[in-house]
């Protein structure tokens, strides 16, 4: 009986050394893709402010004309 209970404890504790390396893998890797996905918001949000930058340039330059 002992033996069965030791083989059962022994196969729990690989499970659970497998699953906190997969756990670990998953961190990782989600900590790459947020990094990755606020760099391209940062990007987006930069070309909004160039974006608002170039029209509102774009209005200046128009309204000097007019004058």
């Amino acid at each position: 009986m002992e033996s069965v209970i030791q083989k059962l404890e022994t196969g729990l504790k690989e499970q659970l050394k497998s699953l906190g390396e997969q756990i670990k893998v998953a961190e990782e890797s989600l900590i790459r893709t947020k990094e990755g996905y606020l760099k391209v918001q940062g990007a987006l949000e930069i070309m909004d402010i160039l974006k608002k930058e170039i029209n509102d340039q774009e209005i200046k330059t128009l309204s000097e004309g007019e004058v």
